[in-house]
């Protein structure tokens, strides 16, 4: 079954319906909630930062559960889920990270094994994705900062002295693995219609090997930056 071609332009605006509206919010929450909005500028940059960083983290992750189920032969189509956008806004302002506005929709024809395992393995895609993405972003960043350290010791400059756009990039570095590595493990929870539970059900020692590594990175990242930046 193949998605036909007018459902692939709806397909693509529910896409982008939910990385703009999860890039605010993510913005918003990580400006520190509602009380961001005392800070408009401030908030503005996040929200820019964050809906570069939403566009890799959460369009890859659906793209690689699309690709892997469709490979597997299954139709698959992304649909945004509204309630998830209201919780996602919701808890923003409160300064948490919902990360559900929607899914790609795997149509299983058949409950077999074989089918569950390929459901599995199309789960486990997209937080895999996540994870690879989390090295990537933190690798830049700290690659980038060592280069602008190293920049400022040989000039003699300050970091005030730095264009705008260095700090926007480190930012995005930063927020990049931040939001990757969340979002692996929060998709990683095997419950509802999680990714983690299709994991579970298929291969419950993939999921443990996988949920540890992402916690491991979640943990790593926010410990990590802390010590980077106290």
């Amino acid at each position: 079954m193949e998605v036909q071609k007018e459902d692939i332009f709806h397909e693509i605006l529910e896409f982008a319906i939910s990385v703009i509206w999860m890039g605010i919010a993510f913005g918003i929450a990580m400006s520190g909630g509602i009380q961001a909005f005392q800070n408009l500028v401030a908030l503005r940059t996040t929200i820019i930062e964050s809906l570069v960083v939403v566009f890799f983290a959460f369009v890859f992750h659906e793209l690689a559960h699309r690709i892997a189920a469709r490979r597997y032969g299954f139709p698959a189509v992304y649909r945004v889920w509204i309630p998830g956008l209201i919780l996602a806004m919701g808890g923003a302002l409160l300064g948490w990270l919902f990360a559900a506005p929607g899914g790609v929709v795997i149509q299983m024809t058949e409950n077999t094994a074989e089918n569950r395992a390929k459901l599995g393995k199309s789960a486990l895609a997209g937080p895999i994705v996540n994870l690879v993405l989390t090295v990537m972003f933190t690798v830049f960043t700290v690659v980038f900062l060592a280069f602008v350290q190293s920049y400022l010791i040989s000039t003699g400059k300050s970091v005030s002295q730095l264009p705008s756009w260095v700090n926007s990039a480190a930012d995005i570095g930063v927020i990049g693995a931040q939001i990757n590595a969340w979002l692996a493990f929060f998709n990683l929870i095997p419950w509802g219609n999680f990714d983690g539970l299709k994991v579970f059900i298929w291969n419950r020692k993939a999921w443990w090997i996988v949920f540890i590594i992402s916690i491991l990175f979640f943990g790593g990242i926010y410990f990590g930056q802390k010590a980077l930046f106290r």
